[in-house]
């Protein structure tokens, strides 16, 4: 696959004018002092709120926090991919890539990934042995023939105790790391494969890398799980993925909606059948992670999940998730059948696509579904229910939608539709006052100790020069706090494998981080003021003091609840070594 290397990645970045950039989808910005101020786009901002520095090629949201380059910004305002960001930038500046868009990223985890690919192929090649031939007729019994098997890199977990340990230990790989990656257990020093005699089925990555496997019983097993998945991981988080996302990500944007289903083989079933643009749960409710990845597709959602009671109880809880993120939800429930892959079987794909076709709005949806748990002839239950459905329609974006559904709901109970529309408006200013107070609330910051403002000027200083990243090298060489020592880490790494650093080139390459990215935005919030190396070198000195002191008190604590003389003793004199040092330093 082509890609665009860093360097290549930088220059887009460099001759990418941020304020040209963001003018260019209509947002006015006023020149104040030598940078720039606009209305965010990312929250409901009535008055400039966004700073823009030209000299950093950076910006920043006081209000909503959002922060990052140029390609950041084009990332979240038209909700696309990183690449896709870079490939949009470098056309709004004419600017031509060598190849066809495919960002480089130094592979962090190449050894986790290279053992999981081997994991699938031995997998894969099970399938295809003659012990693969009882669970081969099972996927052929349930209608998945060759080229679903292919498509989704299906294979077979042999019953052996330690088949795919046997050959990942030939390979090099230690039982410690395998165990870590939910490949095998250990157990009175005992190695055993974690997945047997099962149809295994990879989970991918955003990126198509298999991260994890779930696998399914297929003869019948009883006081068994159906499924077993793999474990959390260094790099796999069960809340961070969507089965199918990776390939489903193109199919949904090009048809502009995404369908959700439950279970891994219902998306198999559907994306098999011709409707490639699903994605299946994998659990029972989204998470933020999960939803942000859809909201990144900005498609419309269609939830089509189980046909039974848990089913439409799961539709309602991600219901409320997805719309409560802006994201317009249809639903499609299903008759007859208790899941998409048993319907189409029987049915066909024409009659589910039908079903697609004539999905509900969520709002209808939840309206019929709250109304079958209520006893519409009590008036206190008739009346608390409507008062629900007016909750959910403030959620309403579409103001037609949101009209329509006033209009329903004063016809079908003869309810007068000024009444609804005054408690709507009531509602919508409590919910502006909510949001003024969460607003405020966010720009509270957490109060920094003299550690925090040291260290934290000293990476604002590394992020923007590499003289600076050798005297911490030279000076320092690690920080105690481990946040603070991984952000270090990665400057290092980048300005060693760059041979350069600036802030802007930087937020491109921690970006993927998010907890490490929102620690170094708020860095270079916090900090504007030139560089001057005799002053680096009084932060350095603080953060020893500071680092003394801290250490010295601790010390004292330890020296009170000490009841031995002699250790009393050097407890003191270790603290004048402290001192004695401190003094050196300075």
């Amino acid at each position: 696959m082509a890609y665009v290397d860093n360097e290549e990645l930088n220059d887009i970045r460099s001759k990418a004018n941020i304020v040209d950039i963001i003018s260019s989808y209509g947002i006015e910005v006023i020149k104040k002092g030598k940078d720039y101020v606009c209305v965010c786009p990312f929250h409901n901002d009535h008055s400039p709120s966004m700073s823009i520095s030209v000299s950093r090629q950076i910006y920043k949201c006081f209000a909503c926090g959002e922060g990052g380059n140029v390609f950041t910004f084009v990332q979240n305002y038209e909700k696309v991919s990183f690449v896709e960001a870079v490939k949009i930038v470098a056309e709004k500046i004419d600017y031509h890539l060598k190849n066809d868009i495919s960002v480089q990223r130094v592979d962090k985890h190449k050894k986790e990934h290279d053992i999981l690919n081997l994991a699938t192929m031995f997998f894969q090649n099970n399938l295809n042995t003659s012990s693969g031939i009882e669970a081969k007729k099972y996927l052929k019994d349930r209608k998945i023939d060759e080229k679903i098997i292919n498509d989704f890199q299906i294979g077979l977990a042999l019953d052996g105790k330690d088949d795919l340990f046997k050959l990942l230990h030939s390979k090099g790989y230690s039982a410690d790391l395998l165990e870590s990656l939910g490949l095998v257990t250990i157990v009175n020093d005992q190695v055993y494969d974690f997945f047997k005699g099962r149809v295994v089925f990879p989970i991918l990555d955003i990126e198509g890398n298999v991260v994890g496997f779930s696998a399914r019983i297929y003869r019948g097993e009883k006081d068994t799980s159906k499924y077993v998945n793999t474990k959390e991981t260094l790099i796999f988080t069960k809340g961070n993925n969507l089965f199918n996302y990776y390939k489903a990500r193109g199919p949904s944007k090009k048809e502009k909606q995404i369908i959700i289903v439950e279970g891994q083989m219902d998306a198999i079933r559907v994306y098999s059948s011709g409707l490639e643009n699903v994605v299946a749960l994998g659990g029972t409710a989204l998470t933020q992670n999960q939803i942000n990845l859809i909201k990144r597709l900005n498609v419309k959602v269609i939830l089509c999940l189980d046909g039974d009671s848990a089913g439409e109880k799961a539709t309602l809880v991600n219901g409320d998730l997805l719309t409560k993120n802006d994201i317009n939800v249809q639903v499609v429930r299903l008759s007859d059948y208790k899941d998409p892959d048993e319907y189409i079987i029987n049915k066909g794909i024409d009659a589910f696509k039908d079903n697609i076709s004539n999905a509900i709005d969520y709002i209808d949806f939840k309206i019929k579904a709250q109304k079958k748990e209520i006893n519409i002839n009590n008036t206190e239950e008739l009346a608390t229910y409507i008062n629900k459905i007016i909750v959910d329609v403030s959620n309403i974006k579409d103001p037609i939608l949101k009209e329509v559904t006033l209009n329903k709901i004063s016809t079908e109970y003869n309810i007068s539709l000024d009444i609804l529309k005054n408690k709507l408006d009531s509602l919508n200013k409590e919910e502006k006052i909510a949001k003024e107070i969460f607003v405020s609330d966010k720009k509270e910051v957490k109060k920094l100790n003299g550690i925090d403002i040291a260290i934290r000027k000293i990476l604002f200083y590394m992020m923007n020069d590499i003289k600076y990243i050798k005297l911490y090298q030279n000076k320092i060489g690690f920080f105690e706090d481990k946040l603070y020592r991984d952000i270090a880490n990665e400057i290092v790494y980048y300005s060693e494998k760059n041979q350069t650093i600036n802030v802007a080139d930087f937020i491109s390459y921690i970006q993927t981080n998010e907890k490490l990215g929102k620690v170094v935005f708020e860095i270079i919030d916090a900090n504007d003021s030139e560089l001057n190396e005799l002053e680096f070198i009084n932060y350095i000195k603080v953060l020893n003091q500071k680092s003394s002191e801290l250490r010295i008190k601790k010390i004292k604590e330890q020296i009170k609840l000490e009841l031995d003389i002699d250790k009393k003793k050097k407890l003191l004199e270790e603290i004048a070594v402290i001192k004695q040092g401190s003094v050196k330093n300075d």
